[in-house]
Parts: C-alpha cells; sequence; structure tokens
C-alpha cells in the first residue's frame, strides 16, 4: 500500500531526481522496493549511513522518507542536514499510536512556506499516515520533517511558534534529541563499571508520555519476562511486545499495552542493563503502571524515586482503579523528571556538563473578593513544589487592612516566597482583574488557581510537565473531584483526562506570556472568561492539553458559584463518591485546610473512603 501510494506521488511530481531515505527497523525493505531498478540514491537516517556525508548542495525533485513510527521520524529530524532541499514530499510512518484526531502538519512561520503548493494527509492501513507536499521552490528537508513530526506528536508554534532551527544547530542546542543513543552508544555504557543515570539513553518525551492513558483496564496484568536472553511482555498465553536490544520504546510500543491492568517486571537476565533500565523508565514515563520486585542494584540508574516506586509497589492493590492511577502519575513524575529531555539536560549541567536555559518561572495570578479566602488560598500556593512560583494577589474590591488578610500575607513571605498585592476597585469585572494581575506579573508562565479550592503540592509542576511532553499552549486538569460542602459529600466524575481537549477547569488554567499576548488575554467579562480564553487560543491556532484531576478538588457550596449548576448535576452519574472528604491521596491533604465534617468525614485509610457510592 505503501510503496504503490509513494510511486502514484512520484509520477504525480514528474520526479526525475529521486532520493529515498528510510529510518527505524523494517523501513530498509519499503524504501528498497520503492528504489527499485530506478538508481535513486537510498539513504539510511537510522544508522548514520548513506548519502553523501553532508548536506547535499543540488536539489531533488521527490525526496521520500519511509519511518516506522513516530520515534523513529522524531529521531531522523536531526539528522535532515544530510539530506537535500526539494521541491516534493512524501513521508510515510508505517504505524502510529491510535489518534483523536487526523496530524495534520504544523508549518514553520516567517513565510517560510510561502511556496507551498499542494499539501495532503492520508490515512494509510496499520495505523500508519502519509503526508504529500509540493512546493515551487526547493524547501529545506529538517523544516518539512520537523512540520509532519510536530502535527504527530503536537508542538507550540515559536518563537516558541516560529520555524525550528537548522538541523545542524539543533543537534547542538535541542536537549530533546541528545542521547537518544543506538546500539554502540548502549554497549559502551554497559561495559562501564559503574552505571548512572546519565549512562540512559533520554526518553523522548513528545512520544512517549501519559497521551492515551486509560483509566479503565482488563484484569490482564503483563510480565516483562527472558526469553533467549531477550525481554518480551507477555499478556495471557501470547507475546505482546518484544523489547528492542536498545530498549527503545515508541509511542505504537506503549498503545499496545494501555488496556493491561499492570505490568510485572521480572528482573534479572535482559539484553543488557542500559537497554532493561531504559525500556523500564520509558514504560514509566508513559504511565503505563509498572509493579515487581525490588530492583537490583544494576538498576539505580532509574533514578532514587522511580527505584524506590518500583520497590514498594503492590499489584493487589491496583484492583482498585483510583489507587492504579495514583500509582501511574508518581511513576511517570519520577521517569520524566529525570530521564525526560528537561530534567537530563540539567543533570548534564549540574556535572560541569553545558549550559542549559533554566525552568520557565510561574507567577500565580490569585484574584479573590473574599477577605476570609486569602489565608486559605495562600496556603494551596506554598504547598507547591518544583517550581520556581511567584503570587500575584490581587484583593478585588478591599484592601490589606481587611481582617485577617495582612497576617495572611505575612505568614506567606515569611518563607522568603514572591508576592505582590494589587487592590482593584470593586466594579472592575473578573476578566479586567485577572489581565491586570498578568500584566503586573514577571514570570514566564502564568497559572489561574482559585481561593477556595484544594490544591495537591505537585498541581504546578505537573502542569509545566505536561506542558513540556503535550507541546500545547495551555494546559489544565479535569475537574474530577468536587466537594459538596453542604452536603458532606467528595464526588468523582468521569473525565477524560491525558487528551487533547477544548476544555478544562478554569481553576487549574496554565499558559505563557506569548500565548496571552497574542490572543488579548482574558475577555473583559463578568463570568465564562475562562471559556474565552479557551475559545480564543483555540481560535488561534493554539491546542489545550488535560491532564488527570487528582491533584485538585473544586469546592461546591449550596449558592454563590458563577457556574451555577445545581447539587444534583454533580451526583448525576458520578463515577464514585464518599460520604466526607476524601481526595485523592495525591491531593496530601493538609488537615489545616480539610472542610468542616457536615456528616461523616472519612480519612484515606477509613474502610469507607474508598468504597463506592
Amino acid at each position: 500500500m505503501i510503496e504503490a501510494l509513494l510511486t502514484r506521488a512520484r509520477r504525480a511530481h514528474g520526479a526525475r531526481r529521486v532520493l529515498v531515505a528510510h529510518t527505524g527497523p523494517g523501513a530498509a525493505a519499503t524504501a528498497t522496493a520503492l528504489v527499485g531498478e530506478s538508481g535513486s540514491p537510498l539513504v539510511d537516517l537510522g544508522r548514520g549511513r548513506g548519502g553523501t556525508g553532508g548536506r547535499a548542495k543540488r536539489p531533488v525533485d521527490l525526496l521520500v522518507l519511509v519511518a516506522v513510527t513516530a520515534a523513529d521520524l522524531r529521531a531522523a529530524v536531526p539528522r535532515a542536514e544530510r539530506l537535500p532541499d526539494a521541491t516534493g514530499f512524501g513521508i510515510a510512518v508505517r504505524s502510529t499510536a491510535p489518534r483523536q484526531s487526523s496530524p495534520l502538519p504544523s508549518p514553520p512561520g516567517l513565510g517560510q512556506w510561502a511556496g507551498l503548493l499542494y499539501s495532503r494527509t492520508r490515512r494509510l492501513p496499520d495505523e500508519g499516515w502519509l503526508w504529500e507536499f509540493s512546493f515551487a521552490d526547493p524547501v529545506e528537508a529538517a523544516l518539512v520533517l520537523d512540520a509532519v513530526a510536530r502535527g504527530l506528536t503536537g508542538g507550540r508554534r515559536g518563537p516558541g511558534w516560529a520555524a525550528p532551527p537548522s538541523a545542524r544547530n539543533r543537534v547542538v542546542t535541542d536537549p530533546s534529541w541528545l542521547h537518544l543513543g543506538g546500539r554502540g552508544a548502549v554497549a559502551r555504557a554497559a561495559g562501564t563499571a559503574r552505571l548512572s543515570v546519565g549512562d540512559v539513553p533520554v526518553v523522548d518525551e513528545r512520544v512517549v508520555n501519559p497521551r492515551g492513558f486509560s483509566r479503565t483496564s482488563t484484569p490482564r496484568v503483563g510480565r516483562l519476562v527472558s526469553r533467549g536472553g531477550r525481554w518480551v511482555l507477555v499478556a495471557g498465553n501470547g507475546v505482546r511486545w518484544r523489547v528492542p536490544e536498545d530498549g527503545a520504546v515508541s509511542d505504537l510500543d506503549v498503545g499496545k499495552l494501555r488496556d493491561l491492568r499492570a505490568v510485572r517486571v521480572e528482573w534479572g537476565r535482559h539484553s543488557g542493563p542500559v537497554a532493561a533500565v531504559r525500556a523500564v523508565a520509558s514504560l514509566a514515563a508513559s504511565g503505563i503502571p509498572l509493579v515487581g520486585a525490588r530492583p537490583p542494584l544494576w538498576a539505580r540508574p532509574l533514578g532514587e524515586e522511580l527505584h524506590d516506586l518500583l520497590a514498594w509497589s503492590l499489584e493487589e492493590e491496583l484492583d482498585d482503579e483510583l489507587i492504579r492511577e495514583e500509582h501511574s502519575v508518581r511513576l511517570r513524575r519520577a521517569a520524566l523528571r529525570v530521564h525526560g529531555a528537561g530534567g537530563r539536560a540539567r543533570l548534564r549541567a549540574g556535572a560541569g556538563g553545558a549550559v542549559v536555559a533554566p525552568e520557565p518561572s510561574v507567577s500565580v495570578v490569585l484574584c479573590t473578593r473574599r477577605p476570609e479566602m486569602v489565608g486559605f488560598a495562600l496556603r494551596q500556593v506554598a504547598r507547591q513544589r518544583g517550581v520556581d512560583v511567584e503570587v500575584v494577589l490581587a484583593l478585588h474590591g478591599f484592601a490589606v487592612d481587611a481582617p485577617g488578610v495582612a497576617a495572611a500575607i505575612a505568614e506567606y513571605r515569611r518563607g522568603g516566597r514572591s508576592l505582590l498585592v494589587w487592590e482593584p476597585p470593586g466594579d472592575l469585572v473578573f476578566g479586567s482583574v485577572l489581565n491586570g494581575a498578568i500584566a503586573r506579573a514577571s514570570g514566564t508562565l502564568v497559572a489561574k488557581m482559585d481561593d477556595d479550592d484544594w490544591y495537591g503540592p505537585d498541581h504546578l509542576s505537573d502542569l509545566v510537565l505536561a506542558r513540556r511532553y503535550s507541546g500545547a499552549e495551555l494546559v489544565g486538569c479535569a475537574a474530577e473531584f468536587h466537594h459538596l460542602e453542604h452536603l458532606g459529600l467528595t464526588v468523582r466524575r468521569l473525565v477524560p483526562s491525558e487528551v487533547f481537549a477544548q476544555h478544562v477547569t478554569g481553576a487549574s488554567i496554565l499558559t505563557d506570556r506569548t500565548t496571552l499576548e497574542e490572543v488579548g488575554g482574558f475577555r473583559p467579562l463578568r463570568v465564562d472568561e475562562d471559556a474565552g480564553l479557551l475559545d480564543d487560543v483555540r481560535d488561534a491556532g493554539g491546542s489545550t492539553y488535560r491532564i488527570h484531576g487528582l491533584g485538585c478538588v473544586i469546592r461546591r457550596r449550596g449558592t454563590g458559584h458563577t457556574w451555577s449548576e445545581t447539587s444534583g448535576y454533580f451526583l448525576r452519574e458520578p463515577l464514585r463518591q464518599w460520604r466526607g472528604w476524601r481526595p485523592s491521596a495525591l491531593l496530601e491533604s493538609s488537615p489545616e485546610d480539610a472542610p468542616a465534617p457536615t456528616t461523616e468525614t472519612t480519612t484515606p485509610d477509613s474502610p469507607t473512603a474508598r468504597s463506592d457510592r
């Protein structure tokens, strides 16, 4: 099928000079069939062979690239400097994980595609895709490959939202492409006397990440076991996945495992310690619930937190869907922070490597009309860890001398935390108050938090992490957990998470200043300003990504909400409900801020805490 379609593309372009490239295991056969007896050059981008050894100066009429997975395509982008410019392109990825929508290419800015004559995205059998392009003048191959890779895996537009640097520069400056390592790198690291985290190839977090995590699962538990000196994943009576010798994991591999309750890692014989750690770290980064015996000492390159999580995991607990998801979130945090591109770059810098860009600072805009909630709200921000946070506190219609406000501000500042206070007039609409707070913020990223909702200590760091692996312009969490204060109930509603979506809870919005400037900030409205921002980001071509809702609980009183749903709305077909206060364990609920019991308050350890309605 791929051969027929690409042959048709070759004829449509009237191509005389054709170059065929391939990357990924098994792509060579398809590429060789395309070349046939034509004598067209054949380039292997997967192992650094073929081609002229440097970027070809003479353009071609048609450049064809066959990749096996999205991970292979992304790995090929920095190597595209060896490819010539072309007026026509045919790019095929044979297999990808199931998608919500068609992966339309994300073109560069700055007029670099002004000569585009034709573009087509086409579905292939077996979850594959084909992209065709025709240009009036030759275009750099790296730009086209990058546009397809961004469309396939997600990605913000530049400056931020502009075209990528040339492939030659990217290899040096973009940490997401460093240390992906082939078999030679794995073998060299495996031969060292003492392995460390830095010896493990980086997880390409734009491909291997929690996107597509399934809250529901079958009762089946897969097993990573050794057969013939090589790891395979066995589920039931069959082999679900054969782990490559270098331990590489793709989005397609992860998609095959989403239905499993868990994967049990049976440590022992394998293809090599680095490959084994790479595979386990990648599965953890994708959110696959991993269990097993305590990892051996040679698995220390997993990183201390991930090593300990695997050591103390209990398989029988994962029958509970909520506990299973909590375990998944802990694993993905630990893996992505150490083995993802950003975390690894900072690890190298700390060991005396190259200087890398600092972690983005986060400005929390906290706008409230209620003096009595200031202390509670500031405690939620003070709990945040793993991020550099400043607060812009907008006292909407009252002053610092209101009862309890000055003391709450002083308490927050006592830990050396940054806080700026602004007193907008009470007749200013809420959307304008938010914009005024944003104008006073200095952070690279801006987060909105509400004054009466509960937030776990990793709420902001989870959002920053999701922004990196999703590539979305705006991220937020699912509004899953609600505490109905007047009824003394905690309710969890069924809201799909780890997906690109049109809606996230307004209490959790995080975006960057460039996006806010491009859409004009929040609309100057009294209500629905959150929905307006989400619509404006979408209309500007941006994307919104929704993470899990385990680190946020929305407070609902009987009255006084701009979101004017009755209690019956939240009790209608909830996923689960509990009497009293029952947040996710990831909230790490503080007794100081837990709601006063109305009927019966439960704790995570009580018998009723995990019972369904």
